[in-house]
């Protein structure tokens, strides 16, 4: 870098976000001033690249030309305008989708389908994480409201108390573990201690899955790996006064039933975990618990009354639609062997065998 600062007068710094490298070279460069050599600096602090948005190759390309001196015109489709066109031609659709072998499928599998038998217009408030995509269809849509780190527990504890104002719905809320230790404690503290009649369902994935596996005070490592005491959900929860259970959401049934009871409960804070590992993790990714087979002479797909209930709802990549057969088949390469779909397919078409 110093050889390369004592050759040029004029220097473009050119990064995404904040200008950290911009700083840092100004900073060396002020080192090497002994030299004697006048150098101008251009980058984001002077205003020549915009502090937001993208940085283009029209953005990058016009700058050059200003520092160089060169007449240029940028082409007449920007870039990220000629990707967007060429991506709604040439990229196939995809919708937003939970990974295969993901727990939170199965997760809001049981607590729409509790909702539903529970037929009193529950619903759930909503969290950041993985799980923020039970907005869309492959979490059913089951969540209503979606804000900030720790603000789904903290809107549930507020419709609560609403049963005084003829508010009979059953209110939810869902916080992942990692979530749980950083923003969801006061809020759970607050309906705790204020009685509001809220079911927190944590989804305990053992890491902090949506950005890169760091780990929380829920596992037994600190942030740079050494061991590091564990503290429990469930026990924190207890201690705050709240009713617990655990339950492991691939158990559909057991799920189902715990959510229904806890709806049930009348007054105060439930708290169901729901623990199950991520199945990206480094610690199951690849290590399959089934093997996963699907007998098409049972699969009637459109005909059997389910109307492709795997492939159609449930949703999991690791099941495709054969429109040529019409038939349901398992990809080999993208199912993580959770089984789950053998769980809820009608016909008893899916099976699962342990893998020993």
């Amino acid at each position: 870098m110093a050889k390369h600062l004592r050759g040029a007068d004029r220097i473009l710094i050119v990064e995404e976000v904040i200008p950290f490298l911009e700083e840092n070279i100004k900073v060396l460069a002020a080192d090497l001033a002994s030299h004697g050599k006048t150098r101008t600096f251009f980058g984001k602090n002077d205003g020549t690249l915009p502090k937001v948005g993208e940085l283009n190759p029209d953005i990058v390309a016009a700058v050059l030309s200003k520092i160089l001196d060169i007449p240029y015109e940028a082409v007449s489709l920007t870039y990220a305008s000629a990707a967007k066109e060429f991506a709604a031609i040439g990229a196939p659709e995809r919708d937003l989708t939970f990974c295969s072998g993901c727990p939170h499928r199965a997760s809001f599998w049981a607590i729409h389908n509790a909702l539903q038998m529970d037929n009193r217009e529950g619903f759930v408030c909503g969290d950041i994480g993985c799980y923020s995509l039970a907005m869309f269809p492959c979490g059913y849509n089951t969540l209503k409201t979606l804000h900030s780190m720790g603000s789904g527990v903290g809107l549930a504890s507020g419709f609560g108390k609403l049963d005084q104002f003829g508010l009979s719905q059953p209110v939810l809320a869902v916080s992942g573990d990692s979530t749980f230790f950083h923003a969801v404690l006061p809020g759970l503290v607050n309906a705790i201690h204020n009685d509001s009649d809220v079911t927190l369902v944590v989804l305990d994935n053992s890491g902090t899955a949506m950005t890169g596996f760091q780990p929380h005070p829920g596992l037994p490592l600190d942030a740079i790996g050494g061991k590091a005491p564990s503290i429990d959900i469930p026990t924190v929860c207890e201690a705050l006064g709240a009713a617990v259970k655990i339950s492991d959401p691939f158990d559909l049934e057991q799920t189902q039933e715990i959510l229904l009871d806890m709806l049930n409960e009348g007054k105060g804070v439930r708290v169901l975990v729901l623990r199950q590992i991520c199945a990206l993790s480094p610690d199951k990714k690849k290590n399959r618990t089934y093997e996963m087979a699907l007998d098409e002479a049972i699969c009637l797909g459109e005909n059997c009354g389910c109307d492709r209930l795997c492939t159609r709802v449930f949703k999991c990549p690791g099941l495709i639609w054969d429109k040529k057969n019409k038939v349901a088949k398992i990809d080999e390469v993208i199912c993580a062997g959770c089984g789950v779909c053998a769980s809820i397919c009608p016909s008893n078409a899916i099976s699962r065998k342990e893998v020993a």
